[in-house]
């Protein structure tokens, strides 16, 4: 049985997390067009792991005693990895060897998609869904049944990149798309579980 948590991630814990978010997005279409190889796209979730571990919230799915997926959430009302929210949780040092590491294409390409991927931002109060992943059948579902149960003072808002895949799961979950746009190439659906938005 598929148990959700919530907590704090400790190092351990933290190391499960990052490793099935990476076999989760080797194949997502937005990231194979910005990151230049899988190393790259593994050393930006480690940083958005450890940066939402301090500033947001991790969602772990457990199936006998393994972490078998995880959703990263932006708090409601927060900015997005704000330099000042950088400054604050201590992450200079990490930041600093992310950019260190990365392969300039990448960085440049991650920095264009996060430009316009904000441009078309659900602008009413919402809670952001940043990322979710997972490497066993259910734990996705059970991830997202247990955020919409918590987050219902206001809509969850997303963006699917991998539409082919997973359009359908959203759709059966309540959401619907309130714009397509292209970034990079990929066609990345905004959606939410909001009734009657739409985005200009």
């Amino acid at each position: 049985m598929i148990t959700i948590s919530d907590k704090k991630l400790d190092q351990h814990r933290l190391e499960k997390v990052v490793a099935v978010l990476c076999q989760a997005f080797k194949d997502d279409p937005l990231y194979l067009a910005v990151f230049q190889n899988e190393q790259d796209l593994c050393r930006y979730i480690r940083l958005m792991v450890e940066y939402y571990n301090r500033n947001g919230e991790i969602h772990v799915a457990v199936d006998d005693e393994k972490i078998v997926g995880a959703s990263i959430w932006n708090h409601k009302g927060k900015p997005f990895f704000s330099i000042r929210s950088v400054l604050v949780s201590g992450m200079v040092g990490e930041i600093i060897k992310f950019l260190l590491l990365i392969q300039l294409k990448s960085m440049i390409r991650l920095r264009n998609e996060t430009l316009i991927t904000e441009r078309y931002h659900y602008n009413q109060e919402h809670h952001y869904l940043f990322m979710i992943g997972s490497v066993h059948r259910g734990a996705g579902r059970a991830l997202m049944d247990y955020a919409i149960k918590k987050f219902r003072d206001c809509p969850i808002y997303l963006e699917n990149s991998n539409i082919k895949d997973n359009t359908c799961f959203y759709q059966r979950l309540g959401f619907h798309s309130v714009k397509t746009i292209e970034v990079m190439g990929v066609l990345v659906d905004l959606m939410n579980n909001s009734k009657g938005d739409q985005i200009r």
